[in-house]
């Protein structure tokens, strides 16, 4: 329920989400223990774009509009969280000049030009490939990609160290994320990737393929933020989550 509650803006009644009386030592501490259900989450939402995508092409309305809701809805289930990351990282790492410089842009509030147009590109890229995806009919690609995007964020704990000395969420999420919660993350991500792959027309190869994509990307985004920042924050989570679902649908398409 706290990875429900933290990675999707879906409804959760109270007596099942973080209480409000736990330190908030505590929530980074279940937080780092509830990320093994992170792909599981990925999961869930790729379920609801898979069933809205089924639903939207029964009503008969052009597929470029089936498309943008679907996108619409892709962004407001998490809020668009992951999106003000990359924003921010983009941002931050365009605009500063040394460590101090990229932390205070990217811990700012509003959004700077080169963030914007990032944003702007990133979303239509996104489309682009959701059509392309739609057009020829594998939409499978729609479980699959925010799945593989949570399990990025788990590698990113594990890998990552914080930027900030300050005890921050990020800094207890890394310090008590350990190998336990990477390989059972791994292991659903892995167990439920070839479930999928059994109903799409393609084959184990690709999976293993977008593995591998997905963790040299990571492992290129945290060295990159380790030069700048010295360690990673949350914007750089979100971005790495953002960047990999992009990678899954690109890989999808070309496949």
């Amino acid at each position: 329920m706290l990875a429900l509650s933290f990675l999707t803006v879906l409804p959760l009644p109270r007596f099942l989400s973080q209480k409000e009386s736990e330190k908030y030592e505590d929530i980074g501490t279940d937080l780092s223990k509830a990320s093994i259900f992170f792909p599981l989450i990925g999961l869930l939402i790729g379920i609801i774009l898979f069933v809205a995508a089924a639903l939207l092409e029964k009503t008969g309305l052009p597929l470029y509009l089936e498309t943008g809701l679907i996108l619409i809805l892709w962004v407001a289930l998490s809020g668009g969280l992951h999106l003000e990351g990359l924003a921010d990282m983009v941002d931050g790492f365009s605009g500063g000049q040394n460590r101090e410089e990229i932390l205070h842009i990217m811990k700012d509030g509003s959004i700077g030009a080169k963030g914007a147009i990032s944003l702007i590109l990133f979303i239509l890229l996104k489309y682009l490939l959701l059509f392309g995806l739609a057009e020829a009919g594998n939409i499978g690609a729609l479980l699959l990609a925010p799945m593989m995007g949570r399990w990025a964020m788990v590698i990113t704990g594990y890998l990552g160290k914080p930027a900030s000395p300050a005890n921050s969420l990020t800094r207890m999420f890394t310090s008590y994320l350990g190998k336990k919660e990477l390989l059972i993350a791994t292991i659903f991500t892995a167990a439920f990737g070839l479930f999928i792959i059994l109903f799409w027309p393609a084959n184990y190869f690709l999976l293993l393929f977008l593995f591998l994509i997905i963790i040299s990307i990571t492992l290129g985004i945290i060295a990159c933020s380790n030069r700048k920042i010295k360690g990673i924050c949350g914007d750089i989570i979100g971005a790495i989550s953002e960047i990999s679902e992009l990678v899954v649908l690109l890989i999808s398409m070309l496949y």
